[in-house]
């Protein structure tokens, strides 16, 4: 299952940063939304690394490459901290006006620098070479409390990206711009997925501590297609917000001329 779901990713996800590169290179001199431009192409990058690790022949090469325990997982889960950050930050830059824009960018940098810090001294501290990071060790108190950490960050910016990307799609749709608004409701629908992801992975652990979890076969099912979905949804869904972008800049440029 996990091979198929991130497999499918991983091909999205590389058409995703193709478009999103070309994008910003095409576009670099231009001024307005050049974070954004930046952030996605480098957000859609790092998350289709993330989910090409999170491919189990693909993750068991590297451990064997590398000779530390775990360290797909621990990379996949950087790339997907590294993502939700960049699509903080490209949503940041299309929605908040230039006086708070500073302010509200090294905020959420702050914040995943942090959570980027605990996640690693958690991994070395407390994880050991014979437990995996997965909700299948969820007994290792040092699996439960990383994964806690790392779910809480990915619902906590999933639940800001649904926030802002409903937002400006009912802005776009009264405005008439029919792709921009379509990309963003499919981006904010992507991101309910992610808190859906991160909230079922959660609760299984906080079940588990306190001895009434769900069945592990079904919750083994259901994050990687929560997961897999949420993610081809939000390039989707960018890239069209995007497109939009572009159509309507480019309208507007040919009234003005």
């Amino acid at each position: 299952m996990d091979g198929i779901v991130f497999g499918i990713c991983t091909l999205v996800g590389i058409v995703g940063t193709w478009h999103a590169a070309r994008d910003a290179r095409r576009l670099r001199n231009r001024s307005e939304y050049r974070i954004a431009r930046a952030a996605r192409a480098v957000g859609f990058g790092v998350a289709t690394v993330g989910v090409l690790m999170a491919v189990p022949a693909v993750a068991h090469l590297l451990e064997d490459l590398t000779g530390v325990n775990n360290s797909a997982r621990l990379g996949t889960h950087i790339c997907v901290v590294l993502w939700c950050g960049g699509l903080q930050l490209m949503l940041v830059d299309w929605s908040y006006n230039h006086e708070v824009l500073r302010a509200s960018l090294y905020a959420r940098v702050a914040l995943g620098i942090v959570v980027l810090a605990a996640m690693l001294l958690l991994f070395i501290a407390t994880i050991g070479p014979e437990a995996e990071i997965t909700t299948r060790f969820a007994e290792e108190p040092g699996v439960t409390v990383y994964l806690l950490v790392y779910l809480t960050y990915v619902a906590i910016t999933c639940g800001e990206i649904t926030f802002l990307c409903s937002g400006m799609a009912l802005s776009t749709a009264r405005r008439g711009h029919t792709w921009t608004a379509r990309g963003l409701t499919t981006s904010a629908a992507a991101a309910i997925l992610g808190a859906a992801y991160a909230i079922s992975k959660g609760s299984y652990l906080v079940l588990h501590y306190l001895r009434h979890p769900w069945p592990l076969r079904y919750e083994e099912i259901v994050s990687p297609l929560l997961a897999g979905l949420a993610t081809v949804a939000l390039i989707t869904g960018l890239t069209m917000a995007m497109v939009g972008r572009r159509l309507t800049q480019r309208k507007d440029d040919q009234l003005t001329a």
